[in-house]
């Protein structure tokens, strides 16, 4: 089954916020099994179950069960990645939210936001992709206070006037008063929980507010990006693709052999060697794309020798790592880290 994934520039956000607050972003990380530096590409994404253990170990290091809710008051802007842009040149607040329901995917592909009209009232309701391993279904609490935390950030920066909602609806149990007060310092409404669903609610005489930073011409250049994106997302995977991606998960210290990748995208060794050379590549070359890959992007963080990454990609020895180093590169792994 398919993972659900999120824009690595999120994580990047998570971790410089648990620095900032004094806990050890690099060993976090680590027991999370986030590779660093994590790339910040505009497509590139971190599986779900590593974000789900993200949030497990945040809450756990900061001691704060609103973590989520916390994070998202102090997200920076290039955290929302395209999506941002498009908030930003959004004309009204009704395409500030609608733009959000379209896009949301592009941060979070397990997640979906519907905004509902109900007379006087407008509301953004989330819910969960089932058809794949997404880690909402498991642990929903967090992303949900980040979600809604962030849209009454942008509410409140975006119009003339500072915009809140009109009430909160949350599916947790209801907290102690402390951790009550804080969401409605938050949220700037009235929050109830225990609810049969979660609901951001605005009065829909908010959807008319203008947007302070309009930009329609830049907007429908960024919506463009986004479809991109979008599109990307709804593209089937090749097989080497996904091989590729088991080999970024395994590669700890030991290359795992083409059997168990097989088993793992629940194919016969055969079939996938098939596949593979339909996709004109081949396992050992993706294996050493891969490494090749990793190795420039952990020599490229600081604290991290040679001979630690060698081991890391399953080189039996030092001197083996350097070799396939300089095939690579033409440098040798110090030299390159020296340019870096």
């Amino acid at each position: 089954m398919p993972e659900s994934t999120l824009a690595a520039t999120i994580v990047v956000d998570m971790l410089q916020y648990l620095e900032a607050h004094g806990s050890p972003a690099e060993s976090i990380a680590h027991r999370c099994g986030i590779d660093l530096p994590v790339p910040l590409e505009t497509d590139a994404r971190v599986p779900g179950r590593q974000v789900e253990r993200l949030w497990a170990a945040a809450v756990e290091a900061t001691g704060d069960e609103l973590v989520g809710l916390h994070m998202a008051e102090d997200y920076s802007p290039g955290t929302l990645d395209i999506l941002g842009y498009v908030v930003l040149s959004c004309r009204t607040i009704e395409e500030v939210l609608d733009r959000l329901s379209r896009y949301v995917r592009v941060l979070n592909d397990g997640l979906r936001v519907t905004i509902v009209r109900e007379g006087s009232v407008t509301y953004c309701r989330p819910s969960f992709i089932t058809s794949i391993d997404n880690y909402l279904l498991r642990r929903p609490t967090e992303a949900i206070d980040a979600l809604f935390g962030g849209i009454a950030r942008e509410l409140r920066r975006l119009a003339s006037t500072p915009l809140t909602a009109q009430e909160v609806w949350l599916r947790r149990p209801r907290p102690g008063n402390d951790a009550r007060a804080r969401y409605e310092r938050v949220f700037g409404a009235p929050v109830r929980f225990g609810m049969s669903e979660d609901r951001f609610i605005l009065p829909t005489s908010h959807l008319a507010e203008r947007v302070r930073s309009a930009n329609p011409m830049l907007l429908a250049t960024f919506e463009q990006h986004a479809d991109a994106l979008i599109a990307a997302l709804d593209r089937p995977a090749s097989r080497s693709h996904q091989v590729a991606q088991v080999l970024v998960q395994r590669l700890k210290g030991s290359v795992p052999p083409l059997r168990e990748v097989a088993r793992e995208l629940a194919m016969s060794d055969r079939n996938l060697q098939r596949a593979l050379r339909n996709d004109g590549t081949s396992y050992q070359k993706l294996l050493d794309d891969v490494r090749r890959d990793l190795a420039l992007r952990h020599l490229s963080a600081p604290g991290t020798s040679a001979s630690q990454v060698g081991f890391l990609l399953g080189f039996s020895e030092p001197s083996a790592f350097h070799r396939a180093f300089r095939r690579w590169t033409g440098k040798a792994p110090g030299a390159y880290r020296a340019t870096t």
